[in-house]
Protein backbone atom coordinates (compact mmCIF):
# COMPACT_ATOMS: atom_id res chain seq x y z
CA UNK A 1 0.00 0.00 0.00
CA UNK A 2 1.39 3.61 -1.13
CA UNK A 3 2.37 6.10 1.62
CA UNK A 4 -0.19 8.12 0.40
CA UNK A 5 -3.12 5.75 1.06
CA UNK A 6 -1.50 5.21 4.33
CA UNK A 7 -1.51 8.70 5.23
CA UNK A 8 -4.89 9.17 3.70
CA UNK A 9 -6.31 6.23 5.54
CA UNK A 10 -4.75 7.57 8.44
CA UNK A 11 -5.90 11.04 8.61
CA UNK A 12 -9.78 9.44 7.51
CA UNK A 13 -9.79 7.55 10.65
CA UNK A 14 -8.05 10.24 12.92
CA UNK A 15 -11.22 12.92 11.97
CA UNK A 16 -13.45 9.88 12.66
CA UNK A 17 -12.04 9.56 16.43
CA UNK A 18 -11.98 13.42 16.60
CA UNK A 19 -15.80 13.55 15.76
CA UNK A 20 -16.79 11.00 18.57
CA UNK A 21 -14.72 12.21 21.41
CA UNK A 22 -16.61 15.76 19.95
CA UNK A 23 -19.86 14.16 19.97
CA UNK A 24 -19.72 12.65 23.40
CA UNK A 25 -18.07 15.49 24.76
CA UNK A 26 -20.79 17.72 23.79
CA UNK A 27 -23.36 14.94 24.66
CA UNK A 28 -21.75 15.44 28.41
CA UNK A 29 -21.47 18.63 28.64
CA UNK A 30 -25.20 18.99 27.92
CA UNK A 31 -26.28 16.48 30.51
CA UNK A 32 -23.81 18.56 32.97
CA UNK A 33 -25.31 21.83 32.48
CA UNK A 34 -28.89 20.76 32.62
CA UNK A 35 -28.67 19.04 35.82
CA UNK A 36 -27.51 22.43 37.18
CA UNK A 37 -28.92 25.69 37.75
CA UNK A 38 -26.01 27.97 37.57
CA UNK A 39 -26.65 32.10 38.36
CA UNK A 40 -26.81 34.38 35.42
CA UNK A 41 -25.83 37.82 36.01
CA UNK A 42 -26.65 40.37 33.91
CA UNK A 43 -24.18 42.88 32.85
CA UNK A 44 -26.39 45.39 30.64
CA UNK A 45 -26.14 48.98 31.04
CA UNK A 46 -23.51 48.21 33.81
CA UNK A 47 -22.66 50.99 35.91
CA UNK A 48 -19.74 50.03 37.75
CA UNK A 49 -19.84 53.04 39.96
CA UNK A 50 -23.22 55.23 41.25
CA UNK A 51 -23.56 58.59 40.68
CA UNK A 52 -23.41 61.01 43.80
CA UNK A 53 -25.53 61.81 45.74
CA UNK A 54 -28.15 59.12 44.53
CA UNK A 55 -31.17 59.42 44.50
CA UNK A 56 -33.62 56.83 46.21
CA UNK A 57 -36.72 55.04 47.51
CA UNK A 58 -37.42 51.81 49.92
CA UNK A 59 -39.49 48.55 49.34
CA UNK A 60 -40.31 48.31 45.56
CA UNK A 61 -41.57 45.30 43.74
CA UNK A 62 -39.41 44.04 41.16
CA UNK A 63 -41.97 44.88 38.09
CA UNK A 64 -42.25 47.87 39.73
CA UNK A 65 -38.47 48.95 38.47
CA UNK A 66 -38.95 50.22 35.07
CA UNK A 67 -41.43 52.72 36.43
CA UNK A 68 -39.34 53.88 39.67
CA UNK A 69 -36.98 54.30 37.11
CA UNK A 70 -39.14 56.48 35.17
CA UNK A 71 -39.24 58.94 38.04
CA UNK A 72 -35.81 59.55 38.58
CA UNK A 73 -34.73 57.06 40.94
CA UNK A 74 -31.14 55.92 40.64
CA UNK A 75 -31.15 53.51 44.07
CA UNK A 76 -33.74 51.40 45.31
CA UNK A 77 -33.32 49.32 48.94
CA UNK A 78 -35.49 46.24 49.04
CA UNK A 79 -36.08 43.33 51.65
CA UNK A 80 -34.64 39.53 50.30
CA UNK A 81 -36.47 36.56 51.65
CA UNK A 82 -34.15 34.47 53.66
CA UNK A 83 -36.62 31.65 52.54
CA UNK A 84 -35.65 32.62 48.95
CA UNK A 85 -32.80 31.10 46.99
CA UNK A 86 -30.15 32.28 44.66
CA UNK A 87 -31.77 32.20 41.91
CA UNK A 88 -34.51 34.66 43.34
CA UNK A 89 -32.11 37.24 44.91
CA UNK A 90 -30.02 37.50 41.77
CA UNK A 91 -32.86 38.34 39.64
CA UNK A 92 -34.12 41.17 41.58
CA UNK A 93 -30.19 42.17 40.85
CA UNK A 94 -30.62 41.77 37.17
CA UNK A 95 -33.97 43.37 37.07
CA UNK A 96 -32.52 46.54 39.02
CA UNK A 97 -29.73 46.32 36.70
CA UNK A 98 -31.58 46.23 33.95
CA UNK A 99 -33.10 49.72 34.40
CA UNK A 100 -29.50 51.01 35.66
CA UNK A 101 -30.61 51.06 39.43
CA UNK A 102 -28.12 50.48 42.13
CA UNK A 103 -29.52 48.14 45.22
CA UNK A 104 -29.25 48.07 48.80
CA UNK A 105 -29.77 44.05 49.51
CA UNK A 106 -31.43 43.84 52.96
CA UNK A 107 -31.40 40.10 53.95
CA UNK A 108 -34.93 39.34 55.88
CA UNK A 109 -34.46 38.08 58.47
CA UNK A 110 -31.44 38.59 59.58
CA UNK A 111 -29.36 35.88 59.64
CA UNK A 112 -26.69 37.22 62.04
CA UNK A 113 -27.29 37.11 65.82
CA UNK A 114 -24.86 38.17 68.55
CA UNK A 115 -24.10 35.48 71.66
CA UNK A 116 -24.15 38.30 74.22
CA UNK A 117 -22.34 35.35 76.56
CA UNK A 118 -19.40 35.15 74.36
CA UNK A 119 -19.86 38.39 72.61
CA UNK A 120 -19.12 36.48 69.41
CA UNK A 121 -21.48 36.73 65.96
CA UNK A 122 -22.81 33.70 64.40
CA UNK A 123 -23.62 34.17 61.02
CA UNK A 124 -25.51 31.12 59.89
CA UNK A 125 -25.09 29.12 56.53
CA UNK A 126 -28.02 30.98 54.56
CA UNK A 127 -26.79 34.63 55.43
CA UNK A 128 -23.45 33.55 54.29
CA UNK A 129 -24.79 32.18 50.76
CA UNK A 130 -26.26 35.44 49.91
CA UNK A 131 -23.46 37.23 50.91
CA UNK A 132 -21.58 35.27 48.57
CA UNK A 133 -24.32 35.21 45.95
CA UNK A 134 -25.08 39.05 45.65
CA UNK A 135 -21.38 39.92 46.40
CA UNK A 136 -19.70 41.03 42.82
CA UNK A 137 -23.13 41.59 40.80
CA UNK A 138 -22.99 45.16 39.27
CA UNK A 139 -26.11 46.32 40.59
CA UNK A 140 -25.60 45.98 44.24
CA UNK A 141 -24.42 49.35 46.11
CA UNK A 142 -24.75 47.84 49.68
CA UNK A 143 -26.06 45.04 52.20
CA UNK A 144 -27.95 45.85 54.90
CA UNK A 145 -26.41 45.42 58.23
CA UNK A 146 -28.88 46.34 61.15
CA UNK A 147 -31.83 48.74 61.45
CA UNK A 148 -31.55 51.71 64.53
CA UNK A 149 -28.57 49.24 66.41
CA UNK A 150 -28.34 51.73 68.99
CA UNK A 151 -31.99 51.14 69.81
CA UNK A 152 -33.17 47.33 68.62
CA UNK A 153 -37.15 48.20 69.88
CA UNK A 154 -36.04 48.59 73.63
CA UNK A 155 -33.80 50.52 76.28
CA UNK A 156 -30.74 48.58 76.80
CA UNK A 157 -31.23 46.31 74.00
CA UNK A 158 -28.99 47.69 71.30
CA UNK A 159 -25.57 47.28 70.24
CA UNK A 160 -22.43 48.75 71.29
CA UNK A 161 -20.03 50.53 68.79
CA UNK A 162 -17.75 47.55 69.35
CA UNK A 163 -19.96 44.77 68.63
CA UNK A 164 -21.36 46.57 65.27
CA UNK A 165 -17.83 46.96 64.57
CA UNK A 166 -16.77 42.96 65.59
CA UNK A 167 -19.75 42.40 62.93
CA UNK A 168 -19.06 44.48 60.02
CA UNK A 169 -15.70 42.67 60.26
CA UNK A 170 -17.32 39.46 60.29
CA UNK A 171 -19.15 40.07 57.63
CA UNK A 172 -16.23 41.29 55.27
CA UNK A 173 -14.25 38.06 55.93
CA UNK A 174 -17.28 36.23 54.02
CA UNK A 175 -17.48 38.68 51.65
CA UNK A 176 -16.25 42.33 50.30
CA UNK A 177 -19.55 43.92 50.67
CA UNK A 178 -20.32 47.38 51.22
CA UNK A 179 -22.43 47.60 54.81
CA UNK A 180 -25.68 50.00 55.35
CA UNK A 181 -26.80 50.40 58.51
CA UNK A 182 -29.91 52.79 59.67
CA UNK A 183 -28.53 54.26 62.90
CA UNK A 184 -30.94 57.44 63.03
CA UNK A 185 -29.36 59.66 65.42
CA UNK A 186 -25.81 59.84 65.23
CA UNK A 187 -25.38 63.05 67.29
CA UNK A 188 -28.09 61.89 70.18
CA UNK A 189 -26.05 58.56 70.70
CA UNK A 190 -22.70 59.77 71.11
CA UNK A 191 -24.26 62.06 73.40
CA UNK A 192 -25.52 58.96 75.48
CA UNK A 193 -21.69 57.62 75.79
CA UNK A 194 -18.74 56.51 74.14
CA UNK A 195 -20.05 52.96 73.77
CA UNK A 196 -23.16 54.17 71.51
CA UNK A 197 -20.83 57.10 69.69
CA UNK A 198 -20.65 55.68 65.96
CA UNK A 199 -17.39 55.45 64.76
CA UNK A 200 -14.97 54.48 61.69
CA UNK A 201 -15.95 50.48 60.70
CA UNK A 202 -19.48 50.17 61.60
CA UNK A 203 -21.33 50.68 58.21
CA UNK A 204 -19.59 52.29 54.53
CA UNK A 205 -23.11 54.29 54.47
CA UNK A 206 -24.66 55.40 57.49
CA UNK A 207 -28.01 56.36 57.46
CA UNK A 208 -30.24 59.05 59.62
CA UNK A 209 -33.16 61.12 59.22
CA UNK A 210 -35.73 63.75 60.72
CA UNK A 211 -38.98 63.72 60.44
CA UNK A 212 -40.72 67.37 60.24
CA UNK A 213 -44.57 66.82 58.81
CA UNK A 214 -46.72 66.49 61.96
CA UNK A 215 -50.18 65.40 61.59
CA UNK A 216 -51.46 68.89 62.84
CA UNK A 217 -50.30 70.14 59.46
CA UNK A 218 -46.96 72.08 60.42
CA UNK A 219 -43.55 71.81 58.79
CA UNK A 220 -40.35 71.79 61.02
CA UNK A 221 -38.54 73.49 58.65
CA UNK A 222 -36.08 75.21 61.40
CA UNK A 223 -35.95 71.76 63.16
CA UNK A 224 -34.75 70.14 59.89
CA UNK A 225 -31.82 72.73 59.51
CA UNK A 226 -30.74 72.24 62.98
CA UNK A 227 -30.66 68.31 62.69
CA UNK A 228 -28.94 68.49 59.25
CA UNK A 229 -26.02 70.12 61.20
CA UNK A 230 -26.35 68.39 64.30
CA UNK A 231 -26.10 64.96 62.15
CA UNK A 232 -23.37 65.88 59.53
CA UNK A 233 -20.90 67.40 62.29
CA UNK A 234 -21.82 63.90 64.49
CA UNK A 235 -20.67 61.55 61.63
CA UNK A 236 -17.98 63.59 60.37
CA UNK A 237 -16.39 63.96 63.62
CA UNK A 238 -16.54 60.38 64.89
CA UNK A 239 -16.64 58.38 61.38
CA UNK A 240 -15.36 60.42 58.95
CA UNK A 241 -14.28 57.35 56.37
CA UNK A 242 -18.30 56.58 56.65
CA UNK A 243 -20.72 58.13 54.09
CA UNK A 244 -24.05 59.84 54.96
CA UNK A 245 -27.55 58.81 53.58
CA UNK A 246 -30.03 60.46 54.69
CA UNK A 247 -33.99 59.79 54.70
CA UNK A 248 -36.71 62.03 53.16
CA UNK A 249 -40.22 61.07 54.77
CA UNK A 250 -42.98 60.39 53.05
CA UNK A 251 -45.22 58.60 55.03
CA UNK A 252 -47.76 58.61 57.88
CA UNK A 253 -47.38 57.32 61.31
CA UNK A 254 -50.13 57.78 63.54
CA UNK A 255 -48.40 56.82 66.54
CA UNK A 256 -45.67 59.41 66.12
CA UNK A 257 -48.06 61.96 64.64
CA UNK A 258 -46.73 62.22 61.01
CA UNK A 259 -48.20 63.10 57.84
CA UNK A 260 -47.43 62.82 53.86
CA UNK A 261 -45.73 65.80 53.25
CA UNK A 262 -47.23 68.22 50.03
CA UNK A 263 -45.50 69.30 46.66
CA UNK A 264 -44.00 72.27 48.04
CA UNK A 265 -42.49 70.74 51.00
CA UNK A 266 -41.35 68.13 49.30
CA UNK A 267 -39.24 70.34 47.11
CA UNK A 268 -38.03 72.11 50.00
CA UNK A 269 -36.96 69.14 51.90
CA UNK A 270 -34.63 67.82 48.43
CA UNK A 271 -33.52 71.38 48.56
CA UNK A 272 -32.02 71.66 52.04
CA UNK A 273 -30.99 67.73 51.80
CA UNK A 274 -29.24 68.35 48.27
CA UNK A 275 -27.63 71.36 48.77
CA UNK A 276 -25.67 69.76 52.01
CA UNK A 277 -21.79 68.20 49.96
CA UNK A 278 -21.88 65.69 52.78
CA UNK A 279 -24.81 63.80 52.34
CA UNK A 280 -24.13 61.19 49.34
CA UNK A 281 -27.45 59.85 48.38
CA UNK A 282 -31.22 60.50 50.12
CA UNK A 283 -34.34 58.52 50.08
CA UNK A 284 -37.94 59.12 50.26
CA UNK A 285 -39.32 57.16 52.88
CA UNK A 286 -41.13 54.49 51.56
CA UNK A 287 -42.46 53.57 48.20
CA UNK A 288 -44.73 50.61 49.61
CA UNK A 289 -45.60 48.92 52.87
CA UNK A 290 -47.19 46.08 53.67
CA UNK A 291 -49.44 46.49 56.96
CA UNK A 292 -50.78 48.60 59.26
CA UNK A 293 -47.72 50.35 61.04
CA UNK A 294 -47.02 52.93 58.00
CA UNK A 295 -50.97 53.21 56.92
CA UNK A 296 -50.07 55.98 53.76
CA UNK A 297 -46.87 55.97 51.19
CA UNK A 298 -45.63 57.08 48.40
CA UNK A 299 -46.86 54.96 45.95
CA UNK A 300 -50.77 55.84 47.36
CA UNK A 301 -50.18 59.43 45.83
CA UNK A 302 -49.85 59.38 42.18
CA UNK A 303 -50.19 63.00 42.03
CA UNK A 304 -46.69 63.64 43.71
CA UNK A 305 -45.15 61.37 41.27
CA UNK A 306 -44.50 64.72 38.91
CA UNK A 307 -43.20 66.09 42.16
CA UNK A 308 -40.90 62.93 43.08
CA UNK A 309 -39.53 63.40 39.29
CA UNK A 310 -38.78 66.76 38.90
CA UNK A 311 -37.22 66.89 41.97
CA UNK A 312 -34.64 64.27 39.99
CA UNK A 313 -34.43 66.15 36.97
CA UNK A 314 -33.60 69.81 38.44
CA UNK A 315 -32.35 69.84 42.46
CA UNK A 316 -30.80 65.84 42.10
CA UNK A 317 -29.21 66.61 38.68
CA UNK A 318 -27.95 69.85 39.62
CA UNK A 319 -26.23 68.13 43.02
CA UNK A 320 -24.79 65.40 40.11
CA UNK A 321 -23.18 67.68 38.21
CA UNK A 322 -21.50 69.71 40.94
CA UNK A 323 -20.27 66.34 43.03
CA UNK A 324 -18.99 64.07 40.24
CA UNK A 325 -18.78 66.62 37.32
CA UNK A 326 -16.10 64.03 35.55
CA UNK A 327 -18.99 61.07 35.63
CA UNK A 328 -21.33 60.18 32.93
CA UNK A 329 -24.78 61.33 34.61
CA UNK A 330 -27.31 59.00 34.98
CA UNK A 331 -29.99 58.84 31.58
CA UNK A 332 -32.04 62.03 32.17
CA UNK A 333 -35.86 61.68 32.66
CA UNK A 334 -39.05 63.43 31.19
CA UNK A 335 -41.65 64.24 33.90
CA UNK A 336 -45.32 63.55 32.92
CA UNK A 337 -48.14 65.61 34.70
CA UNK A 338 -49.41 63.38 37.30
CA UNK A 339 -52.75 62.53 35.79
CA UNK A 340 -50.35 60.61 32.63
CA UNK A 341 -48.68 58.63 35.53
CA UNK A 342 -52.25 57.07 37.13
CA UNK A 343 -52.75 54.33 34.86
CA UNK A 344 -49.19 53.60 34.86
CA UNK A 345 -49.12 52.05 38.83
CA UNK A 346 -51.63 49.91 41.29
CA UNK A 347 -51.85 49.47 44.88
CA UNK A 348 -51.03 45.89 45.25
CA UNK A 349 -49.49 45.19 48.90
Amino acid sequence: MSKIKMTTMAVITLSVIIVILLFWLGKWGTEAVSTSTPLTVSTANALEEPIFPFYGTQYVLIDELPFIRQLGFTVVLNDFSYEASPTEWIAYLNAAQAQNLKVIAWLWPEGWQLNRLTQKWTIDAQAELFLKSVANHPALLAVYGLHEPYWMECEGCGYTTAQMQALYQAIKKIAPVPIYSEINGFAFWAEQGPATTIANGICDYCQTAFYPFLTDGSYQHDELLQHLNREIAALQRHAPQSQLIWTMPAMSHVEDQLRMPTSSEMFDYARLVYAREEIWGAWWYMWRWDDELYPDYLAKHPQLFWTVCEIARTIVADAQQKRSPDSPLPPSVECNTSSQYLPMISHRR
